[in-house]
């Protein structure tokens, strides 16, 4: 399935990705438990943002060789 992405969920994205990454450094529990509380929502906000694209904006690669034949494709 190919999904429309918000360019805000993708900062939110990258927010939750920084946030854990810094999470070893917080010495105190319940700081580092306030940090992974916003990092799951911002985490749940962004799959909930996710919107399917129609069927026909959709371009599935489908790919029909011979068994012997190389085919290339851009990704």
């Amino acid at each position: 399935m190919i999904c429309a992405v918000d360019v805000d969920l993708l900062f939110g994205l990258s927010t939750v990705i920084r946030l854990l990454g810094g999470i070893r450094e917080i010495p105190d529990a319940i700081t580092r438990s306030e940090v992974l509380t916003e990092a799951q929502i911002l985490l749940t906000a962004f799959v909930l943002g996710l919107k399917p694209l129609p069927k026909d904006e959709t371009n599935p690669i489908t790919l029909a060789t011979r068994p012997n034949q190389m085919t290339g494709f851009d990704a």
